[in-house]
């Protein structure tokens, strides 16, 4: 399993990579030469230009999904194919985010709970229950031990951790082989810490020796590493990987990095979450002076009639929904599906998957906003599963009527803002579109796709989904295709 290569990180990740590269990867030559600017596009003139730029020549036999219309009124100014099904990537968080504002409420946190147990003997025996929080940090560990020496408890007997607040498989079934054991793609339970990875760093050292690595938190760590680098002379291409073995807690250290080269950071997820947890909460209780006969991971338990004596809250919905869309975020929109799977009034009475259960509700809110069913068919809650097919209709009607919501205007804030923030800081800079589009990133190998608003100066504000599959061109060349659609639509004036 590939897990870290300079070359594989360009294709593999959705939203927020996108943008960073977008910093650092100048414009090819290959790539579509850009119109000139326009200065304004009477509505009727809309279709005409948006089909001059994706039916050029080198572009027609791409599949292309596009919708707009006027916010608020039923008026479209473009539909290519807008009730077909698309692979649409993270555009998928646009539901997941909605369905969570509306399921779970903007100012809900998710609490990581410290319990008093029984005693049986001199020292107090405590239960440890984590819901997923994907915020938590090992200085937020660290706080739950200093409320602890605030009250005094300096020997604790045994604590047993509940990791049980997600029910189901940790990793989503449909997502492929290739994004399995990489950090957008941990698993996801309930003793969450550091979104479940642990960067490596992988330095040079003499020429012809093994490259030197260090793991940023060694206390997360329960990976071994075969290390089969080589440190090489400067003149020399980097070429650095890192190979899992399913299977076994190994993971291959390959490839070769040049003298005196800066080192490679290769983010990993953490190989084992609940243990990792475990050993940091160890390390916290440690540095604030206070023992532990005994840690370990238990089952289930009921804590209604348990005494909560430490907790610490994520920050609210409001804002894990803006980390989600701002960043493209998988691990939060995981998180979020499974936290509205756990409201399912099932998933007390069976045994049914937590994430299966949060998809069952997201269809309920999706039907209430007057989506069509057949107009998609949901696998994740972050939209790396290539499963997920959403037709462009579908998020032109979720955020049409969450504009209308008391929520809204969460709900669009937590977009990214063209040419300003998040995944689209560095697109449609020093263009009519910067600042005006506030919209959901989305991309993986052959897809791209941009939901979101757009309000024209001279011109009604919009809605609009854009959701292109099957190319085969690099990915930064079509994001560039989208954003010359999106100039269009910043420039229509009524005529």
């Amino acid at each position: 399993m590939q897990l870290f290569s300079s070359h594989r990180r360009i294709a593999t990740t959705c939203g927020w990579l996108l943008v960073q590269l977008l910093t650092i990867v100048p414009a090819r030559a290959q790539q579509p030469v850009a119109p000139p600017a326009l200065s304004a596009v009477c509505a009727s003139q809309v279709p005409a230009a948006i089909n001059n730029i994706i039916d050029r020549p080198e572009l027609r036999r791409y599949r292309w999904g596009i919708v707009v219309q006027v916010l608020g009124g039923p008026k479209q100014l473009y539909n290519r194919d807008g009730d077909r099904l698309f692979i649409p990537a993270s555009n998928v968080k646009l539901i997941t985010t909605a369905a969570a504002l509306r399921q779970l409420g903007a100012a809900m946190r998710l609490r990581t709970s410290v319990y008093q147990l029984p005693s049986n003997g001199s020292f107090s025996n405590l239960l440890v229950v984590g819901r997923g929080d994907p915020s938590l940090t090992v200085s937020g560990l660290q706080s739950i031990a200093q409320q602890l020496q605030q009250r005094g408890i300096k020997q604790i007997g045994q604590i047993s951790f509940d990791d049980s607040y997600f029910r189901g498989e940790q990793i989503n079934s449909g997502w492929e082989w290739g994004d399995l054991s990489t950090d957008y793609a941990p698993a996801i339970n309930g003793l969450m810490l550091n979104q479940n990875s642990n960067p490596l760093t992988v330095s040079s050292q003499q020429l012809g020796m093994p490259l030197r690595y260090a793991w940023k938190d060694p206390s997360l760590n329960s990976w071994q590493v075969d290390n089969r680098s080589l440190t090489i002379a400067a003149s020399q291409d980097n070429n650095v990987d890192a190979v899992a073995m399913f299977g076994k807690p190994v993971i291959k250290l390959t490839g070769k990095l040049a003298v005196n080269t800066t080192p490679i950071q290769i983010d990993l997820p953490l190989a084992d979450p609940a243990q990792s947890f475990i050993s940091a909460f160890r390390q916290s209780l440690n540095r604030s002076g206070i023992n532990s006969n005994s840690m370990r991971l238990g089952a289930a338990q009921s804590t209604i009639n348990l005494p909560e004596i430490v907790a610490i809250d994520s920050p609210p919905i409001t804002t894990l929904i803006t980390e989600t869309n701002q960043r493209s975020n998988n691990i939060y929109a995981e998180v979020l599906l499974r936290s509205i799977g756990r409201t399912h009034p099932e998933h007390s009475t069976s045994d049914r998957d937590t994430s299966n259960l949060g998809i069952a509700l997201v269809k309920q809110h999706l039907t209430a906003m007057g989506v069509d069913p057949q107009a998609y068919s949901i696998y994740d809650g972050s939209g790396l599963s290539r499963h997920n097919l959403v037709a462009p209709t579908t998020f032109v009607r979720v955020l049409s009527v969450m504009a209308t919501t008391p929520i809204g205007k969460i709900y669009r804030d937590s977009l990214p803002i063209a040419g300003i923030s998040g995944s689209l800081k560095n697109r449609m800079k020093g263009t009519l579109a910067q600042g005006i589009v506030s919209a959901k990133t989305g991309s993986m190998s052959g897809v791209v796709s941009l939901s979101g608003y757009v309000n024209p100066p001279q011109y009604s504000p919009l809605v609009f989904s854009i959701i292109l599959n099957q190319h085969d061109r690099p990915t930064l060349q079509m994001v560039k295709v989208i954003d010359e659609v999106m100039v269009v639509l910043a420039s229509i004036k009524q005529c």
